[in-house]
């Protein structure tokens, strides 16, 4: 039972950083004259958004189509915003009508129109997801209707008393209230952002309180922390993967607009969307498929752009440049939104839109706050493209146990994919290496866990050559729950070689571990869409028009086979969560499974138009390596003991030392046909790796470090200590962090609640 405060509380619990309460006149939020003029012009179009709310919004009023609320009142959502748009534009009192028809659907009715079901509860639906539909449409309807004859005094009061009863449940029951990086908590903001503008001075105390919170804390704190370069939005991804990330990007960026119209800036804002522009650019394939990057449904291995994703830049308080880009993105993917009139009719306000200057642009990016590289050859369609992820445990949801996943694409033909189902929890359905864990539930086994704090890149690198190395770091993959990991060592190291001209490549996937018992074994999956042949450990096949091999180069143990999913989702009765092997759409798997205590394995993938690239072993004392033919003549070399000084012997080629360090050179002597390569100042400094030429005449030539694209850095430490896990209770239950204790606009009694979710878009 809710326990109701004193409204005095505000005044003394509640942080007074906030600016006053806004009392300018109504409109307040985005609808000035500079917009009005503009759709009013854009009204007499043939096409656009703003003709398209205005048909929708006719349509609305004079059928019954759209009297089903659909899923959660989303129709009834969409109605309202087309309705608005359709009255700024125009004046007219009959889009006005429409209006108030859908904005009193959605404050009463819950799935047809006058079932007079919804009401105060109306919010409570799947944790409070329906908040993101009810809450920041009739607060906009409430500022832009403000004064007209159909908004009486009396339904303003109405709209008034749901909202309070929307927001003192979501405090004490919604889901994730607290977590920016989720799609519940970018609901429930925009919500309560736009509801504490559109009725301050006019809900006396619990207006006032209302609007202290959101400024203070959920922008002031929750928000400030999550936008800055090491906060859970940095980078650009979202959290959570791409099939709920478009809808809340561009919730936080209209909340964050309206904010700044009210008098409170938000720092980070323009620099945050930004990364996302970026972001996007960067995660799209060379035939314009988004990685996914989370839980998704998608029958194929990357989803469509969305333009919601673009639309948050476009109209939100991004650089003109970056506004100016995401509009030419808009117009080279032909993107048009026909659910969220609003977001559409307010990107396409603005400069001319100009294609982003890619060409110019670096070829490779990390998105920080998910530990996503994206690597690419080239820009155009021809390009060989790479995607890794390395992080820790994230305190959201549709997550997987992926850590050292990766995909591989040759122009348009998808070579290697990741076909992970939603709501997997194993290792097995990715291309991530894992190993047994001794203190994993027999149900886990042999998957990697949601609990590690430590994971990460030890380092990235690109370079001019193209060449690109990075080593994952995911020991603490095994940490389980509250207990430190039993694997003292786990590594996977990717190298990409690719040929002169950026169209064909080689990665190199080098995985080591130290499980410190034989039966701890090492699982690897390579799967991909085309169909393979094995020959002994090389498998062969064909994707589109791209040769595809995998090759084991060397290995500790263990004999490749090829096996294919048992089944689409991990959710069928008798299912070990930890050995599903399902994909959500057919592919073929590579598989080998290593004996501990020290698996290893060295494959070498080849994506190439005609001749595959081959992989020769090499090794000394204390170093091992790989010759590389075919796409380029190239020498990878990493440390298997030892310290100090280290030589080795290798033809000449482009050479990339793994276990070099920060100022590190590499000195070397023809013998023969081959050179002697000696790695100095290799015993102290960061890690950094080593890539030079090295000729026939075994002259060295360093290979300089590529530009990055990251906004924000490209080598994240390797996780931070915790005061706890982000995840609790047996087994991986997803958590809902504690309330915060600040949240009492409505509330005194908080609880703390813990519940496993299963979110829809």
């Amino acid at each position: 039972m809710r326990v109701l405060i004193l409204v005095t509380l505000a005044a003394t619990s509640i942080a007074e950083a906030a600016p006053p309460e806004p009392s300018g006149p109504h409109p307040r939020m985005l609808l000035d004259n500079e917009l009005r003029t503009t759709w009013r012009a854009h009204a007499k179009l043939s096409a656009g958004p703003v003709v398209g709310a205005m048909r929708l919004c006719e349509e609305g009023r004079t059928t019954k189509e759209h009297d089903r609320a659909l899923y959660q009142g989303s129709e009834w959502a969409k109605l309202l915003q087309a309705c608005l748009v359709a009255y700024a534009a125009t004046d007219n009192k009959e889009h006005a009508a429409g209006a108030i028809k859908f904005f009193e659907a959605l404050l009463d009715d819950l799935d047809a129109m006058d079932d007079g079901r919804g009401g105060d509860e109306a919010a409570r639906r799947d944790h409070g997801y329906a908040l993101r539909n009810l809450g920041p449409y009739t607060a906009l309807a409430y500022d832009w209707l403000h004064g007209h004859p159909l908004l009486t005094p009396a339904l303003q009061a109405k709209a008034r008393q749901r909202w309070k009863a929307w927001l003192a449940w979501y405090v004490e029951k919604g889901y994730r209230a607290t977590t920016p990086g989720s799609n519940y908590h970018a609901g429930y903001l925009a919500a309560a952002t736009t509801i504490a503008i559109a009725q301050a001075g006019e809900a006396g105390a619990d207006g006032a309180a209302l609007w202290q919170h959101v400024a203070d804390q959920m922008w002031g704190k929750e928000m400030a922390q999550a936008l800055t370069t090491d906060g859970v939005l940095a980078g650009g991804n979202w959290p959570e993967g791409w099939q709920y990330g478009p809808l809340s990007v561009a919730e936080y960026s209209l909340a964050a607009r309206v904010m700044r119209q009210n008098g409170v800036p938000i720092p980070g804002i323009k620099e945050w969307l930004s990364s996302v522009l970026r972001h996007h650019i960067y995660s799209l394939t060379p035939s314009d498929g988004v990685y996914p990057s989370g839980d998704n449904e998608a029958e194929m291995p990357y989803l469509e752009p969305h333009v919601l994703t673009l639309n948050a830049i476009a109209f939100g308080d991004a650089s003109p440049e970056d506004k100016a880009w995401a509009r030419g993105e808009l117009v080279r993917l032909r993107m048009v939104d026909r659910d969220y009139f609003l977001y559409d009719a307010l990107a396409a306000i603005g400069d001319k839109p100009v294609l982003a200057p890619r060409a110019a642009w670096p070829t490779w990016y990390l998105s920080a706050n998910t530990g996503t590289l994206y690597a690419r050859t080239r820009w155009d369609e021809t390009g060989v493209w790479f995607a890794a992820e390395c992080h820790a445990a994230i305190e959201t949801d549709h997550r997987h146990a992926n850590v050292g996943t990766f995909a591989l694409s040759r122009g348009k033909d998808d070579v290697i994919v990741d076909p992970t189902p939603y709501g997997s929890a194993s290792t097995l359905t990715t291309n991530a290496p894992t190993v047994v864990s001794a203190h994993f539930p027999k149900d886990y086994i042999p998957s990697q866990g949601l609990w590690g704090e430590k994971i990460g890149y030890d380092f990235i690198t690109s370079r001019a050559s193209g060449v690109v190395a990075a080593r994952c770091d995911y020991s603490d993959a095994y940490k389980f729950q509250h207990r430190p990991s039993d694997v003292p060592e786990a590594l996977r190291d990717f190298v990409l070689v690719p040929n002169a001209d950026g169209t064909d490549g080689a990665l190199l996937v080098i995985d080591r571990a130290d499980t410190t018992a034989e039966a701890r074994y090492m699982a690897l999956r390579f799967r991909t869409t085309g169909k393979l042949a094995l020959d002994g450990d090389t498998a062969k096949g064909t994707v589109g028009s791209t040769q595809l091999v995998i090759s084991a180069v060397a290995r500790s143990a263990g004999k490749a086979v090829l096996g294919g999913p048992s089944q689409k989702d991990c959710y069928k009765k008798g299912t070990i969560k930890g050995q599903c092997d399902a994909a959500r759409f057919p592919v073929t798997d590579y598989r080998v499974q290593i004996a501990g205590p020290r698996p290893s394995a060295v494959h070498l993938i080849s994506a190439t138009a005609g001749a595959p690239a081959t992989g020769s072993s090499l090794s000394g004392d204390g170093w091992a390596g790989v010759k590389i033919a075919g796409v380029r003549e190239a020498v990878v070399i990493w440390r298997t003991s030892g310290g100090g000084p280290l030589s080795y012997s290798a033809p000449p080629g482009t050479h990339v030392i793994l276990d070099a360090t920060d100022g590190a050179q590499l000195v070397a002597k023809q013998v023969g046909t081959g050179c002697t390569v000696t790695v100095t100042g290799a015993d102290s400094g960061a890690q950094k790796p080593l890539v030079a030429t090295v000729d026939a005449s075994c002259t060295v030539t360093a290979d300089p470090e590529a530009a990055a694209a990251s906004a924000i850095g490209t080598k994240p430490a390797r996780g931070r200590p915790r005061t706890r896990s982000p995840r609790s209770g047996c087994c991986g239950a997803e958590a809902a962090p504690g309330q915060s204790g600040a949240m009492v606009i409505v509330v005194g009694a908080l609880l703390l609640r813990r519940r496993r979710r299963v979110v829809r878009p």
